[in-house]
C-alpha cells in the first residue's frame, strides 16, 4: 500500500493506494498512529485503495480510537463500492464520517 501525505494544518489528508492487507497493515499502523499525534483530525482519500482485509480493519479501528481520544475526528473520503460494503457489513459505516 502507499500512503501520501496532504498536510492541511490542523487536518491532514491520507490518500491510500493499493491493499490494506496483513502484507501493509503493520506499517500503516505505525504512519496512522503518527499521524493521529501529528493532526487533530484526519481525512482517509480512499479513491485508490482497491482492498481491505481484517488486518486493515483493525489498524482503521486502532486509528479511530486514537484520533477520538485526541478530541478529533476520524474521516474517510472516496470510499469505493467494494470497501463501503466490508465497512457496512462490520458496522464501521456507522462510525466513520463520510465525506
Amino acid at each position: 500500500m502507499d500512503v501520501k501525505l496532504v498536510d492541511r494544518g490542523n487536518e491532514g489528508e491520507l490518500i491510500l493506494s493499493g491493499k490494506l492487507d496483513a502484507t501493509s497493515a503493520a506499517a500503516a499502523e505505525e504512519l496512522f498512529l503518527k499521524m493521529a499525534d501529528r493532526f487533530t483530525d484526519l481525512t482517509l482519500n480512499m479513491r485508490d485503495l482497491k482492498y481491505i482485509s481484517s488486518a486493515g480493519l483493525r489498524v482503521l479501528k486502532k486509528l479511530y480510537l486514537k484520533v477520538n481520544k485526541n478530541g478529533g475526528e476520524l474521516s474517510v473520503s472516496n470510499v469505493s463500492a467494494y470497501v463501503n460494503e466490508v465497512f457496512e457489513m462490520v458496522g464501521f459505516a456507522s462510525i466513520l464520517n463520510f465525506k
